[in-house]
């Protein structure tokens, strides 16, 4: 209904992906002098559009499915607005039997895999999920709710241990807000605490009072708390991803090893997992054959000549216009255009995102 439209529209002026030095309330653009100049979004041309749709269909023969990319530039992460797009993208598609999303992306924010997998599941019977390059963190988690990972050799998963900034957390000289800290860090941090004051340990009181003192001085306790919440909150998404598929008597078995695994097993958030370490974990991988291998190193090639920023790089103090994510099928492109703005630094601050129709 156009009132139903309408209102999408509007609600698609929220801020539609977040980069990690991105405030959850971007501060208003600085005031800048009339000359200068505000960089251009490339703007996709016809050619183009059939180019992209052409290798879309070729995926979706390939696999015998219908196919919906979800990429992510380097400065842009999955976040909430793109539910209503994705929404739209699905709608357009109509229900089918089988659905992939082509998924390349650094992670984004915890909650969003399962509401992403829900509203996905709800327009088809068999999900799949193809990883082209990447699909780290909130990426990975987004994957466990899929009944098939599509992975190539060049095809890497991640962790799902999350990272939480926290208005108490410390800030960098001249940043607007925390920095990021990593629960893995934080709870190794709390383990050393609790094994420095075993009891085959010779600390006095007064030696554990400053060590939590020069501790709490640097972290909030109520930092502690949040941190600890979000790794449960972690787990709570992969399990409820996975139980989307995953049945049997042993389901419950498997899904808390797998969940486990990947929450609490590796030691760098950074670490990548390749397709055959995900099997051994437990993923229900599908190695892809040669004719989805070349439909998917061909759409990820295409996707990673599309500029996300000008090709004259903005000077300091200067605003320019740029696409930072890409929602497309061969029903309807979509991408997020957004504001941002060179710090004298150097430095790159997102000012607003919206995701349009191109």
């Amino acid at each position: 209904m156009p009132g139903s439209r309408n209102r999408r529209q509007q609600q698609r002026q929220q801020p539609a992906t977040r980069t990690p030095h991105l405030p959850a309330q971007p501060p208003p653009a600085p005031e800048l002098p009339a000359s200068v100049d505000v960089a251009p979004a490339s703007d996709p041309s016809n050619d183009e559009k059939a180019e992209l749709e052409a290798l879309i269909t070729k995926l979706e023969e390939a696999r015998n499915s219908r196919v919906v990319v979800y990429w992510t530039s380097p400065i842009a992460r999955i976040a909430d607005p793109v539910v209503l797009p994705l929404y739209d993208q699905l709608s357009a598609i109509g229900k089918v039997d089988r659905l992939d999303l082509f998924l390349q992306t650094g992670g984004g924010d915890t909650e969003m895999p399962w509401r992403i997998v829900s509203l996905i599941r709800d327009y088809c019977e068999h999900f799949g999920v193809i990883v082209p390059h990447r699909a780290a963190s909130s990426g990975t988690l987004l994957a466990l709710g899929a009944n098939e990972i599509v992975m190539t050799p060049l095809s890497v998963l991640g962790p799902i241990d999350p990272s939480r900034s926290h208005p108490l957390l410390p800030r960098r000289e001249g940043q607007q807000e925390a920095e990021p800290i990593s629960v893995q860090d934080m709870r190794h941090a709390m383990k050393f605490i609790n094994d420095a004051a075993g009891e085959d340990k010779n600390y006095t009181p007064e030696a554990m009072a400053q060590i939590f003192s020069a501790l709490f001085d640097k972290i909030h306790p109520l930092v502690i708390g949040a941190i600890e919440q979000s790794y449960a909150l972690s787990k709570l998404i992969g399990t409820r991803c996975l139980e989307t598929h995953m049945t049997g008597d042993d389901a419950e078995d498997k899904i808390k090893k797998i969940v486990d695994t990947l929450c609490d097993d590796f030691k760098s958030h950074a670490y990548q997992i390749p397709r055959r370490e995900a099997e051994k974990i437990g993923l229900n991988v599908k190695n892809a054959n040669e004719a989805e291998e070349s439909a998917i190193t061909d759409l990820l090639k295409f996707y990673l000549k599309r500029p996300f920023m000008p090709a004259e790089h903005p000077k300091p103090k200067q605003q320019f216009k740029h696409r930072s994510a890409w929602l497309d099928s061969t029903q309807l492109h979509m991408a997020v255009e957004g504001t941002s703005l060179i710090d004298d630094d150097g430095g790159f601050r997102p000012l607003a995102d919206k995701w349009v129709v191109y």
